[in-house]
């Protein structure tokens, strides 16, 4: 996952990379169909995904701004060839912003 926040904008938006199996097994047990990359787009594995950031944020007691209010599924994770992580699997902010803006 891959939070980004703006002093310009009133949110956060997340980029997440969701594990294909556990991705695939709450679509299977909520009746949806299709291939990995439709689940990532599916507006209800995107609520799903993001009820369960709000959850992890309300156990941790996070306050309303640091709250992620939106969510891009990729179902491609960060890699080296689209410059995206460094040799040490650290993520390159910078190029992360331009990619996914």
């Amino acid at each position: 996952i891959w939070v980004y926040g703006n002093s310009f904008e009133s949110f956060l938006v997340a980029v997440v990379n969701p594990n294909k199996e556990a991705l695939e097994s709450w679509a299977e047990g909520n009746g949806i169909s299709g291939d990995f990359e439709a689940l990532c787009e599916n507006p209800k594995a995107k609520e799903y995904i993001l009820g369960e950031l709000s959850k992890t944020g309300k156990e941790k007691k996070l306050k309303g701004f640091e709250f992620i209010r939106a969510v891009h599924l990729d179902p491609v994770p960060f890699d080296m060839e689209r410059d995206l992580i460094t040799p040490t699997y650290k993520r390159k902010r910078p190029q992360l912003l331009k990619y996914y803006q």
